[in-house]
């Protein structure tokens, strides 16, 4: 292979995988968006007791589109849980609140093998980066001593 083509073969390399580091950084987002959201669930169920006196409670229900409802909320200690595949589950507050707490575990175990894999891959963009420009150098290097001979 010659030197240019090398440096064709490591710039599409490159491209690649800049656009799966891409990825990682979207998908790290991504995650860190889903804890923030689970960590305000486990918060708004625990407000859900704070009320003294049977006090009704009510809040906002969102309908869609940014457009709410008031709703009064009927019950405080069985909540409906999605488990996935459009199927929900009744679970007491504690229950709700330990399978929150599960998925956030399980949510930041991907986020540290997130944050390895972009790691190994930013080493290997700054290994690639290196052996172009020591490409460039080289092919500078042999136009200087054509233009001199």
């Amino acid at each position: 292979m010659s030197t240019e083509e090398r440096l064709y073969s490591l710039a599409a390399q490159l491209k690649r995988l800049e656009a799966y580091m891409n990825d990682l950084i979207n998908r790290e987002a991504t995650i860190v968006r889903f804890i923030q959201d689970a960590r305000l669930a486990i918060d708004a169920i625990r407000g859900l007791d704070t009320r003294e006196g049977g006090e009704d409670l009510y809040t906002l229900m969102p309908i869609g589109i940014g457009v709410y409802v008031h709703a009064k909320i009927s019950t405080k200690d069985k909540l409906l849980v999605s488990v996935g595949s459009g199927i929900a589950v009744e679970k007491s507050r504690e229950d709700a609140i330990a399978y929150i707490e599960s998925r956030v575990k399980e949510l930041e175990s991907a986020l540290l093998s997130i944050s390895k894999q972009k790691q190994e891959l930013q080493s290997r963009i700054e290994g690639i980066r290196g052996e172009m420009n020591s490409i460039v150098q080289q092919m500078q290097g042999q136009e200087r001593q054509m233009q001199k001979g």
